[in-house]
């Protein structure tokens, strides 16, 4: 979830009183990195922010994140080097406003922004994004891949081997699911682990999940697939390391009968 340091309109405390009202075990401030144009975390309120989160955990547990950009065509994201060891989870997502390096912003940010306002992207650009955003999950640690082709359209079956083959979680985001039923039955197929994300930017999102619910009913699928349906991600990443297997026994999403050739392709 993002607050105020970001583009987000409550405060660390005010996002955590509400997870704690709302019954959720643990959660993750992941406000937009440093390369974030507009609203984005500013370096001078970084150890503001890891007081805040430290004040926090005496109410629940907090983890302290943020969601990278892409900084480069090479795969670079914008998080400093000197940061990264304060950080319990790293998310990378592709948006707009973001201080690009002078060959991204032209052969990647602008044609897909022109792309965009069409409503239409060539194939061409569509195989030049996805070699980018591999990149990226390839040279850097990432723990989770958010809204894959929200922004700028990727071939997320693509991506998604990279995300397996790495360990990277997808996200299913609850404010918008940017790929179709049928692409996230062949991910979970072909052995990809995703976790849930509220994306909330006010108290009042905070555990919101209707819209994955809803998405989840057009879908055939294992839900084990799905970390976070019955373990915090502080569990899950635990596991990983101990060799652990995920516990497939939840209520919050069974596998559903698919309803629709239409439903899971559109």
């Amino acid at each position: 979830m993002h607050t105020s340091y970001s583009d987000g309109k409550g405060s660390v405390m005010d996002m955590v009183r509400v997870a704690q009202e709302r019954g959720l075990k643990e959660i993750a401030i992941t406000d937009h990195s440093f390369g974030k144009i507009t609203k984005g975390l500013r370096k001078r309120y970084w150890q503001e922010l890891k007081a805040d989160i430290i004040k926090a955990r005496e109410i629940m547990p907090v983890l302290l994140g943020v969601e990278a950009n892409l900084a480069t065509t090479n795969g670079q994201i914008d998080i400093h080097d000197d940061l990264r060891s304060d950080l319990d989870i790293v998310l990378f997502g592709v948006h707009v406003m973001v201080t690009f390096s002078f060959r991204a912003m032209v052969t990647f940010c602008l044609p897909n922004l022109f792309f965009r306002v069409l409503g239409w992207t060539p194939k061409s650009q569509i195989r030049r994004n996805t070699r980018i955003v591999k990149r990226v999950l390839e040279n850097n640690h990432i723990d989770i891949y958010t809204h894959p082709s929200r922004y700028f359209k990727v071939d997320v079956l693509e991506v998604a081997s990279i995300c397996k083959e790495r360990g990277i979680l997808i996200e299913l985001n609850s404010k918008k699911i940017s790929f179709r039923p049928v692409d996230f039955e062949r991910m979970s197929q072909m052995g990809c682990s995703f976790i849930i994300g509220s994306d909330a930017h006010s108290p009042r999102n905070v555990g919101d999940f209707t819209r994955v619910q809803e998405f989840l009913k057009n879908c055939d699928y294992d839900k084990s697939c799905i970390i976070n349906l019955n373990k915090t991600f502080t569990e899950y990443k635990n596991e990983q390391l101990s060799g652990g297997n995920q516990n497939r026994n939840t209520e919050f999403a069974k596998p559903i009968k698919r309803r629709s050739f239409w439903n899971r392709w559109f």
